[in-house]
């Protein structure tokens, strides 16, 4: 079997599931131990099963155990396909699921993966935190994004776009200043259309824009000394349709990740441009392309693992 990988970004996942995939899958629980070694915190922090898990340190160190516990489980759900037959083909991913991707491509380690995921929780804030915030708004699909952020909404920038999510609606994320973004709900609020806005209240910052380059020039001492290979497969990058095919590449790739906004549209390109036959979302966190220009199956709980084709469609990638 061979699939490309597509990953998605961080949600919230109970200690259940968890506990469900480490008994299913040996690699899931064996990921959750080294990130435990690699970082100092407890196993049971990592899975959850702490009483107060989710309570523990400041909202960057909650963030930071969170992104934690979906990379284990991600990282370990990737070697566990890999013992059942699968060959990856290429990778990709939205946000977190874009940093996973490159590990899983082989050009990034995965301690150091662990150590650079818990390393951010030391980010100084900035004196106008509270200022900022994200939102997910869902739109008919016949809207056009930039109507609502850029040069026609001022302090707003598109965070994630994961595009048409059916043959009605398309969802995206939007990133910036807390004021512009309750203008912005007040007047879809006071359309009573077609259009829905949730602020995300469990992010503290507007995370994929440029609010963030205070985060990522503290990360760049940490970023520039970690190692970079050369990726076993190509990573199909979420910024514009490129593959990431060197060391140099992935690092650049790596530092700026969280200044740019993620898109799915041009990794699923670029996986079609490869000649990719079948994708697997491996993980939760992201919903199976709207546009499948090859089949895609999805891996979000352990029962998914046992629904998988004995033989999976083949995928032909010839890396630039």
């Amino acid at each position: 079997m061979r699939f490309a990988y597509l990953f998605g970004g961080q949600v919230s996942m109970t200690p259940e599931t968890i506990d469900e995939f480490c008994r299913t899958c040996p690699a899931v629980e064996n990921a959750y131990d080294e990130a435990a070694e690699c970082t100092g915190l407890s196993v049971d922090i990592l899975r959850g099963r702490h009483p107060d898990a989710e309570l523990l340190g400041t909202p960057e160190d909650r963030h930071s155990i969170g992104a934690l516990r979906q990379a284990a489980l991600n990282l370990g759900l990737a070697e566990d396909l890999s013992a059942r037959g699968v060959e990856v083909v290429a990778t990709g991913g939205l946000s977190l699921g874009a940093l996973i991707s490159t590990c899983v491509a082989g050009a990034v380690q995965r301690h150091e993966l662990f150590g650079m995921l818990r390393h951010r929780r030391l980010v100084p804030r900035p004196d106008d935190i509270a200022g900022q915030g994200m939102a997910l708004l869902s739109v008919p699909i016949e809207d056009v994004p930039e109507r609502y952020y850029g040069q026609a909404r001022p302090g707003l920038y598109l965070a994630v776009d994961t595009g048409p999510i059916d043959g009605v609606n398309r969802s995206f994320v939007l990133s910036g200043y807390t004021a512009a973004l309750r203008e912005l709900h007040a007047e879809i609020e006071a359309a009573a259309d077609a259009r829905h806005m949730f602020v995300l209240d469990a992010y503290q910052g507007a995370f994929h824009s440029p609010l963030q380059q205070y985060a990522a020039e503290f990360m760049r001492e940490f970023v520039s000394g970690m190692t970079f290979r050369d990726p076993r497969v190509p990573v199909c990058s979420p910024v514009s349709q490129r593959s990431l095919t060197t060391a140099a590449e992935v690092r650049d790739f790596v530092w700026h990740n969280n200044l740019l906004p993620a898109r799915y549209e041009p990794i699923i390109q670029e996986m079609d441009r490869l000649d990719v036959r079948g994708g697997l979302v491996v993980g939760p966190g992201l919903p199976p392309p709207a546009v499948q220009p090859f089949p895609v199956d999805v891996v979000a709980e352990p029962g998914d693992l046992d629904r998988l084709p004995a033989s999976g469609p083949v995928a032909i990638v010839e890396a630039r």
